[in-house]
């Protein structure tokens, strides 16, 4: 998927081309929202390495997809006097972050959009992370993000602490974005998201098909093995001795524990979450900004009231 900084840019342009004078900080948010589940994944995962990682995954799969990124925009809205414009532009920003997602090339990988009705992935393949065009995007959002900070307005006018309807109806979508992934796992599983039931069952899994997204590879005197996102380590069979590195690959199962390589894509590392990690700082850079402006301004007016 596009990095943050990717996604600034091309959806601050396209936000405020659609939303007249629409308000970064709104703008921004959206842009990270369905990312928000695969980075708790990855603070779970660090903090308690026991976790059951295929369970984590299909939490992750549900709590990320179109349906669940608008309960939590409506959740997120009930803290604008603007709740319905912000909950458009949240909205709007959800969605467009996932069809930029889905242009990219992800084997074992994509976007869920019509959840909870159909169950899969949504991807239309057009260039690869490494490719010209996210690069052309990313160096978009850079100029984009000086821009804006610099000549764009850091409004926290509108917050507010919403009031007991409005909390009520926030803490009810917190509740439902939070504890409904779990109702929806078991059709992600059966669905085979992420070669998800491929993985879980290790028994039977000899010669069904298998692809796997951003993969690391290393060497080892017998050949090469896949550190498998589960947190297994399975023998390639197919490649060339001594490969290493982040490989996304398609293959089938030659026995539970060896995968027959049919086809692989060699990915940069590094870049991807270095320019995530930039963006996700501007973004954290905007907002604290713009509370600390609204709490500023919520202190004087008690002073003069």
């Amino acid at each position: 998927m596009p990095n943050t900084l990717a996604h600034l840019g091309i959806q601050t342009l396209v936000s405020r081309g659609v939303f007249r004078d629409a308000d970064v900080k709104w703008v921004w948010l959206a842009c990270i929202v369905p990312d928000l589940p695969w980075i708790a994944q990855r603070m779970i995962r660090a903090a308690w390495p026991g976790v059951d990682m295929i369970d984590l995954r299909l939490y992750a799969i549900v709590q990320s997809s179109l349906l669940f990124c608008l309960v939590l925009c409506a959740g997120l809205a009930c803290f604008s006097r603007w709740r319905w414009r912000t909950f458009g532009l949240l909205a709007a920003g959800s969605m467009m972050h996932l069809l930029l997602d889905a242009l990219q090339l992800k084997w074992a990988n994509g976007v869920v959009l019509f959840a909870p009705f159909r169950w899969e992935l949504v991807n239309f393949g057009l260039f690869w992370p490494e490719d010209l065009t996210t690069t052309l995007f990313t160096l978009l959002g850079v100029a984009v993000a000086g821009v804006a900070f610099c000549r764009l307005p850091k409004i926290g006018s509108d917050l507010r602490l919403p009031g007991p309807g409005l909390a009520l109806l926030a803490s009810g979508a917190l509740a439902v974005y939070i504890v409904g992934p779990i109702c929806f796992s078991r059709a992600v599983e059966m669905a085979d998201l992420h070669y998800t039931r491929t993985l879980r069952q290790a028994e039977v899994r000899e010669n069904m098909p298998v692809e796997v997204d951003r993969g690391r590879i290393v060497a080892t005197p017998e050949g090469s093995e896949l550190l498998l996102w589960t947190g297994e380590r399975i023998a390639l069979n197919g490649l060339l001795e001594g490969t290493e590195g982040v490989f996304s690959l398609r293959g089938h199962f030659s026995a539970r524990d060896a995968i027959a390589v049919d086809a692989t894509h060699r990915h940069r590392a590094g870049i991807r979450d270095y320019a995530s990690y930039a963006g996700l700082l501007l973004v954290v850079a905007w907002w604290l900004v713009c509370i600390g402006r609204w709490a500023s301004a919520r202190g004087r007016a008690k002073v003069t009231s």
